[in-house]
């Protein structure tokens, strides 16, 4: 686990302590959850810090934890590693609460509650953070130089041009091909392209993520590197149209060899 996200977990773990040893009327899990939406709040630069300490955390799905917010069906990166993370720290705060006693469990291992706690606990609202801002990105972009990114583009554009010229399968095709060749799918591949730009973090599926495996539910990691694939993508028909391969309709639009086809889906 990454240390900073031991640090945050540990800190949140005295406070409640502290928070129930001091309440008159004891609410381990509605405690526990106040607790997670106002002192767990992990800003974009701060999750890509995570991130780049435990990159194992690209592989989080949403699983059903983003409930009651307007993107629930369709969660950014970002927010789908985030509320894995509060349903970590509410694990730990509850089994502190066993710990010392104020919660109990039954024969089935299950925690007891009250109603009236669980009727709180349902009312409360998910925490909303804006994954649309990166200072660290803002900082990256004004020192300048070659990222991890765009070097990644330049790399698939050089081998691109080199077999357009050659290469039997027509523009379009071809960079399709090539794109796959450069994609980032491993955590491990795109925790550095994070910590150079924390935005990604913000990106969504949308309609990039079509794939059964998944079920509808792909990891935050799969979530970035279908859209650098599209990315990739896009840039290489760009270098296609310059060199004259690719044309354009009188509306500014690419012809395709398919009329028919739609942006390319990443499975």
């Amino acid at each position: 686990m990454s240390q900073i996200l031991t640090d945050i977990l540990d800190e949140l773990r005295e406070a409640y302590v502290k928070k129930l040893a001091a309440e008159s009327v004891v609410q381990p899990l509605l405690c526990a959850k106040q607790l997670c939406a106002t002192q767990l709040k992990i800003d974009t630069d701060l999750l890509a810090n995570i991130i780049h300490q435990d990159p194992t955390l690209l592989a989080a799905r949403a699983g059903g934890l983003i409930k009651g917010r307007i993107d629930d069906s369709n969660p950014s990166a970002a927010a789908v590693i985030v509320m894995n993370i509060h349903s970590a720290a509410l694990e730990v705060l509850l089994d502190a609460a066993v710990h010392h006693g104020w919660l109990v469990l039954n024969e089935e291992g299950e925690v007891q509650l009250e109603n009236s706690e669980i009727e709180a606990v349902d009312d409360l609202e998910a925490p909303e953070i804006d994954y649309s801002r990166s200072q660290v990105a803002l900082d990256n972009i004004s020192n300048g130089g070659v990222s991890g990114l765009n070097q990644l583009l330049l790399q698939a554009e050089a081998e691109y041009l080199q077999l357009l010229d050659t290469e039997i399968l027509d523009a379009y095709s071809l960079a399709i091909k090539v794109a796959g060749g450069h994609s980032v799918f491993t955590p491990q591949e795109i925790a550095p392209l994070i910590d150079e730009n924390p935005l990604l973090l913000a990106l969504r599926a949308d309609d990039l993520v079509v794939d059964e495996v998944f079920e509808n539910d792909p990891p935050a990691g799969i979530i970035i590197g279908s859209h650098i694939t599209q990315l990739v993508i896009d840039h290489l028909l760009e270098q296609a149209t310059e060199k004259g391969a690719l044309a354009l309709d009188s509306q500014g639009h690419l012809i395709l060899p398919n009329e028919d086809s739609t942006s390319p889906l990443v499975h």
